[in-house]
């Protein structure tokens, strides 16, 4: 028998597929919603002839949600968001920029506490000597989520050293995808974790600014601010 939906713990099911899914299941959702029923249990949708979706596992025990912690950074070139999970670092971003990114990740249920974590109190310091030019590099456990070709891109770019630059050309031959600058560029611009993941420091080939999500103001006063920092340290 099947049911209106009342709550996250019921199961939907697909009349096509005979699959039947928890409910906010990715797969799920792209069902079409004269397919979608419901059902009060998993038994009774394996009583329906409905078998177990994949990708969501209903039959395993319920994951809890995920929770990031969000903490308001205060800079010179504006505020910054910092978001933490268990594992690390997932966002550093200026506050105008990272909206979406945030709506995606409530879309995928996670859920966002704003506090402090220890995580997010270390980015903070650090950031406060990134921006009194003291701090050259820093360390910090970092949680990337994105394709396996972003993490590749996002892996590389730790790799430019302070004060320096690099074109997207040489930066998409650096990682083996020669011919390939547009799509590092577009990987590089969907880097998470600004600053401590420099994507500021990728420049274009005739060495003009170019492609900044936080704005070429912000690059640019990135870079200077590099700079003068190395000057004054040589």
């Amino acid at each position: 028998m099947t049911v209106e939906a009342r709550n996250l713990n019921e199961i939907q099911g697909c009349r096509t597929t005979k699959i039947y899914c928890r409910n906010g299941c990715p797969a799920g959702k792209r069902m079409k919603p004269r397919n979608r029923v419901y059902f009060q249990s998993r038994e009774e949708a394996r009583t329906d002839g409905y078998r177990a979706c994949k990708v969501c596992k209903p039959d395993a025990p319920p994951v809890e949600p995920e929770t990031f912690i969000l903490t308001h950074y205060q800079s010179p070139l504006g505020t910054y968001i910092i978001l933490g999970s268990k594992q690390g670092i997932v966002c550093v971003e200026p506050e105008e920029q990272v909206e979406n990114r945030i709506d995606r990740w409530q879309h995928d249920s996670i859920q966002i506490e704003e506090g402090e974590s220890e995580d997010t109190l270390l980015v903070s310091s650090e950031l406060d000597g990134y921006f009194a030019g003291r701090l050259f590099s820093f360390n910090l456990p970092l949680d990337l989520r994105g394709t396996p070709f972003q993490r590749q891109v996002w892996q590389q770019l730790q790799g430019i050293p302070y004060g320096e630059t690099i074109s997207y050309g040489d930066l998409a031959h650096s990682i083996g995808w020669d011919n390939a600058a547009r799509p590092v560029g577009g990987a590089v611009g969907r880097n998470p974790v600004s600053i401590i993941v420099p994507c500021h420091r990728v420049i274009g080939s005739n060495g003009n600014l170019t492609g900044y999500g936080g704005g070429l103001r912000r690059k640019e006063a990135l870079l200077n601010l590099e700079a003068n920092a190395r000057d004054k340290t040589n």
